[in-house]
C-alpha cells in the first residue's frame, strides 16, 4: 500500500504551510515520482513531467491556505485535474480518440465481458502486460482513467477519490467499474489470457 504522511511529514507541512521552500521541497521529493507516474499514465510521457511541475508550482503558491490533513492526496487532485484539462483541451483538438466507440462501432464491445479476463492487480509483475494495460487504459474516457488509476495503481480509497475528483463516490464506483470492465475487455479482445489461462 500507499506511504502516509505522519510524523517528520507533519513537521514538514506544517513548516511548508508557514512559507518554507525546503520544507514544500521534501514534501514534493516524497511524490514526486508516483505524481510522474500517474501523469503519465494519463497524459503520456511527453506531456507528464510539465503537468507534474504545473501542479508543484500550484501547490507551492496555495500552500499557505491548505488545510487538509494528507498533503498527498491534494497533490494528487491538483495533478489530476491539470491533466483531465490537458485531455479536454486535446479533444477540442484531437490528437487521440478518448471517447468510446459509438454503437454502431463493432471493433470494441463495451459491455461486461463474457469470459473473465485477468485483474489489472494480477498483471503488475509482468511488463508486457503492463504495456498493453497502459496501451488500453489510452483508449478509455479520461474520467474512468483518472479513477482507475488513483485506485488500483495508487491505492487511494473511494473517498479520497471523491475528493481528489470533486465527484460523488457513487460516480466514482461506477468510473471505476466501467473502465475496469473496458481495458478487461480489450485485454481479452487482444487475446490476453494471463499467467492462469
Amino acid at each position: 500500500m500507499r506511504p502516509e504522511l505522519g510524523g517528520a511529514s507533519d513537521v514538514l507541512l506544517d513548516r511548508a504551510r508557514r512559507g518554507d521552500a525546503r520544507a514544500f521541497e521534501q514534501l514534493a521529493l516524497e511524490i514526486e515520482r508516483p505524481l510522474f507516474r500517474h501523469a503519465a499514465r494519463m497524459l503520456g510521457h511527453d506531456d507528464a513531467e510539465d503537468c507534474v511541475q504545473d501542479a508543484l508550482l500550484s501547490a507551492w503558491k496555495s500552500m499557505a491556505s491548505f488545510e487538509g490533513t494528507s498533503f498527498r492526496a491534494w497533490v494528487f487532485r491538483i495533478v489530476t485535474n491539470r491533466a483531465l484539462d490537458r485531455l479536454r483541451s486535446r479533444k477540442r483538438r484531437p490528437e487521440l480518440p478518448l471517447d468510446p466507440p459509438s454503437e454502431t462501432d463493432d471493433s470494441m464491445s463495451w459491455a461486461e465481458p463474457v469470459a473473465r479476463g485477468p485483474e489489472l492487480a494480477d498483471l503488475a509483475g509482468d511488463r508486457e502486460a503492463l504495456r498493453v494495460v497502459e496501451d488500453a487504459l489510452a483508449t478509455i474516457p479520461a474520467d474512468q482513467r483518472a479513477a482507475l488509476l488513483l485506485r488500483d495503481v495508487e491505492g487511494f480509497a473511494y473517498e479520497e477519490i471523491a475528493t481528489i475528483t470533486s465527484t460523488e463516490i457513487g460516480t466514482v464506483k461506477s468510473r471505476i467499474h466501467r473502465g475496469r470492465v473496458a481495458v478487461r475487455n480489450i485485454l481479452i479482445g487482444r487475446g490476453w489470457k494471463g499467467s492462469s489461462g
